[in-house]
C-alpha cells in the first residue's frame, strides 16, 4: 500500500514469485485484504489524508494486524525518523525498510517474510 504511483507499479512489476495486488488508500488496502487475505503486505506510512506524516500509516498498521493477526506487514517508508521504525517494530510489523526501494533487497525481505509467515502457521 502506498500513495505513489510510481512505486505501486514498481513493486508490481519488480517483484517476483508473489501476486502483488496494490491500494493507494487505507480503506482501498482493508477491501483489499478482506478479499484476497494476503500472506504477505508491504505499508508506506506517509498516506493520505496524512501523506506528510504517519499517523495514517500506523492506523492501517493496527488495522491490518487486527483483522489479519498473521500478516507479515513490511513497512516500506521515506520516513527515516528512527523513532518510527522502533515504533513500527514494535506495534507488530515485520520489518522496516527505507525508501528509495532497492527491489533486490525488498524481494529478500519478502521471501523471509513468507517463509517466516508459513512457519507460524
Amino acid at each position: 500500500m502506498d500513495d505513489d504511483p510510481g512505486i505501486r507499479t514498481q513493486i508490481k512489476w519488480g517483484i517476483q514469485g508473489f501476486e502483488v495486488i496494490t491500494a493507494e488508500t487505507r480503506a482501498e488496502a482493508m477491501q483489499q485484504l478482506e478479499l484476497h487475505q494476503p500472506p504477505l503486505v508491504t505499508l508506506d506510512l506517509g498516506l493520505p489524508p496524512d501523506a506528510d506524516g504517519t499517523s495514517e500509516g500506523f492506523a492501517a498498521l493496527r488495522e491490518i494486524l487486527r483483522k489479519a493477526p498473521h500478516t507479515q506487514v513490511i513497512i516500506v517508508s521515506a520516513s527515516e525518523d528512527i523513532g518510527n521504525a522502533e515504533k513500527a517494530r514494535s506495534s507488530g510489523a515485520y520489518e522496516y525498510y527505507p525508501k528509495p526501494l532497492e527491489l533486490s533487497r525488498l524481494q529478500q525481505i519478502l521471501e523471509r517474510a513468507y517463509k517466516d509467515y508459513q512457519a507460524a502457521l
